[in-house]
């Protein structure tokens, strides 16, 4: 999706309120034209916003389309791990959220893949990939989020049956198991793993050790955890002692 320069620039905006056209020529070693291609093309996907001789991050509270940015490169190998887990011609439920979301792209590459989602941020974010079908569980939208919710979505999920399920999770713990921060979304995932064979986590090591809000299903729900390789040993040691099954990627 991004080249090595791209990703450059969006850790750079991760720590910094503002880059100039100026230190990005400098710190990347390329032409002004050069990095003014990639301001726009990173503008383009939502993930800064350009000024006046350089470019300042998009901020948005809950909003996927930021939150996307942040561990992105993590993010991106975690997807493309899950991805690998998927066969051609596959039906699979995806759950909304910034990495559910870049494992939707990932999974175009193969062919005939259905997926099955009540993120309308996901169906919007593939728009321009025809190698995949999409469909959209109706619900009660959730502006912040981008999804569909409530008794609607449930009713959705209870007509399909697939062997995989991937969704995001705010925090995975060995005390309080896979948790998120809204009730609405979580009552949905946990309607997702009724309607799945193995249910597939997929998040960010900064996550693992933690807890939030609500409990969505505990680990012995849990199929797979999908996440980067900075995951502490004891973290990993407490997920597999639980019988889940964890990929670092």
């Amino acid at each position: 999706m991004f080249n090595q320069r791209q990703l450059a620039i969006i850790d750079m905006l991760q720590t910094q309120d503002k880059v100039s056209v100026t230190e990005l020529t400098d710190a990347l070693g390329v032409s002004l034209v050069t990095v003014r291609q990639d301001l726009k093309k990173l503008e383009e996907r939502g993930v800064l916003k350009r000024t006046h001789g350089g470019a300042v991050p998009v901020v948005s509270g809950y909003d996927i389309s930021t939150r996307m940015w942040n561990h992105y490169e993590a993010k991106l190998r975690i997807a493309q791990a899950a991805a690998s887990l998927v066969s051609d011609g596959e039906t699979v439920i995806v759950e909304t959220g910034s990495t559910c979301s870049l494992l939707a792209r990932e999974l175009a590459a193969k062919r005939g893949v259905t997926i099955i989602t009540n993120s309308v941020f996901l169906a919007n974010f593939v728009r321009d990939c025809p190698s995949l079908d999409i469909v959209l569980l109706g619900g009660s939208f959730q502006h912040d989020a981008e999804t569909n919710v409530g008794p609607l979505t449930k009713l959705c999920l209870s007509q399909f049956s697939v062997d995989k399920c991937f969704i995001g999770a705010d925090a995975v713990s060995a005390e309080m198991g896979v948790t998120a921060i809204n009730l609405f979304r979580a009552e949905v995932a946990r309607y997702m793993a009724h309607s799945a064979r193995k249910m597939i986590v997929l998040t960010t090591s900064d996550k693992v050790g933690g807890s939030s809000t609500t409990t969505i299903f505990p680990l012995s729900t849990l199929h797979t955890l999908i996440t980067d390789d900075a995951l502490p040993q004891r973290q990993e040691q407490l997920l597999t002692a639980a019988g889940v099954h964890v990929i670092k990627a």
